[in-house]
């Protein structure tokens, strides 16, 4: 127990709590010397002498670390809690055009890719069925994606690395939605466009409802036959929507352009450059790259990296120059997924971009330097500037070579 007490009390045996100076309590020097530090047990007369004359009137004193007081006397001091001085942790600056830290918004990214997979998969199961399309349903879809990319694109973006597979590629539709309004957002469209861009855009693939399922969901290569049929799918979208009503200009193009290529190498009509319409040809970007990035019976998944590089590869030829460098902007160089090797021979993921510098991502490091596993990967900020051993990507590699399931570590480390 703490006590103040008269300093004609103290005695030898007490343990005293506070620092004494000379000087401070008004005694006769002014040098401001300590005379018992904090935290001292009483040991001679000499000690006490010199705290009177230091004109002191009362100490504290710690009774269950020395004598009390005969007869308990003194008054009980109120212990004084003082928090622990902590550093306030550094908040980064949120890149321009985010309003939201990337964790944050990919809790809500989770649930909206859910309900508007959902919402799409029902529409075109409806669809298959020879039901009526629910519009409105596709229009709440796209204003929540959209809502979403507009509070972090990054979120939204990162989540297309994670594929879902279902009969009518619901989940590819939403992926290509995804990737198609962060290339509208990086190029400045106003959010309005984009949830029209969104609607739009989830019913790129609305023709494959009238594919055959034994074609659609065929595991190996196409035959001849079969791939002039799927080729079909655009066709059949322009055939759907003709009988919507309330059918965007830009729905017909997106459904019917997002195979047509800068070149004239395309279908259904061999388009080529300016009678693309943008929005087609944005769409066509996105495609190629979640079918890319996905894996199938017959192929691996090709790793973000790679495919970004495919595509800009067939920049000014397959695809329009200034939309794929708005595309390698939007999924900055090392994309969500991304296997990268550091400097300090660790091998990491790519978990969370940093648009601000797209060099210095953030990454989960899973194997060690001697490529022995992790038992839990260790997120290091590539960004930080005292970043352990200053680590830096030297170069992108082939998950397939190490066995990796990039999606189980991505949501590991999501959580």
């Amino acid at each position: 127990m703490k006590k103040s007490i008269g300093i004609d009390q103290l005695e030898v045996g007490m343990y005293m709590e506070a620092d004494v100076k000379e000087g401070a309590k008004g005694g006769a020097s002014n040098k401001n010397v300590l005379l018992l530090g904090k935290g001292v047990l009483i040991t001679s007369a000499n000690q006490i002498r010199r705290l009177k004359a230091a004109g002191l009137a009362n100490v504290i004193i710690d009774t269950t670390k020395g004598k009390d007081v005969e007869g308990g006397g003194g008054v009980p001091v109120a212990p004084v809690i003082v928090p622990p001085t902590q550093r306030e942790p550094r908040k980064k600056a949120l890149a321009p055009g985010r309003t939201v830290e990337y964790k944050e918004e990919m809790k809500m990214a989770r649930k909206t890719k859910a309900a508007v997979n959902a919402a799409l998969k029902n529409v075109m199961e409806s669809t298959a069925l020879g039901g009526v399309m629910d519009k409105q349903k596709l229009e709440i879809a796209g204003k929540l994606i959209t809502q979403s990319v507009f509070r972090n694109v990054d979120a939204m973006v990162g989540l297309t690395r994670i594929k879902e597979h279902d009969p009518y590629t619901a989940a590819h539709c939403v992926n290509v939605c995804t990737l198609v309004l962060a290339v509208a957002f990086a190029d400045g469209m106003d959010q309005s466009t984009c949830e029209m861009l969104a609607t739009a855009t989830l019913l790129h693939d609305i023709g494959k409802t009238k594919v055959p399922l034994e074609i659609l969901n065929k595991p190996g290569r196409f035959e001849p036959h079969e791939l002039q049929e799927m080729r079909k799918h655009t066709v059949y979208g322009e055939e759907i929507l003709r009988e919507m009503s309330d059918v965007t200009e830009e729905m017909m193009y997106i459904a019917t352009q997002h195979h047509e290529m800068w070149n004239g190498t395309g279908y259904p009509h061999n388009l080529t450059g300016e009678s693309i319409h943008r929005f087609g040809q944005m769409t066509a970007v996105a495609d190629v790259y979640d079918a890319l990035t996905s894996a199938r019976v017959y192929k691996p998944a090709m790793p973000p990296h790679f495919a970004l590089s495919r595509i800009y590869g067939n920049k000014d030829t397959e695809f329009r120059g200034d939309i794929v460098d708005l595309f390698i902007k939007a999924l900055g160089l090392y994309p969500v997924g991304t296997l990268v090797q550091l400097n300090t021979e660790e091998i990491g993921i790519v978990c969370e971009p940093n648009p601000l510098n797209t060099r210095k991502p953030k990454v989960a490091i899973i194997l060690t330097r001697y490529k022995k596993p992790r038992l839990v990967p260790f997120v290091v900020d590539l960004a930080e500037e005292n970043a352990q051993e200053k680590r830096e990507i030297a170069k992108v590699m082939d998950p397939t070579k190490f066995n990796i399931d990039v999606e189980v570590y991505l949501k590991r480390v999501a959580g």
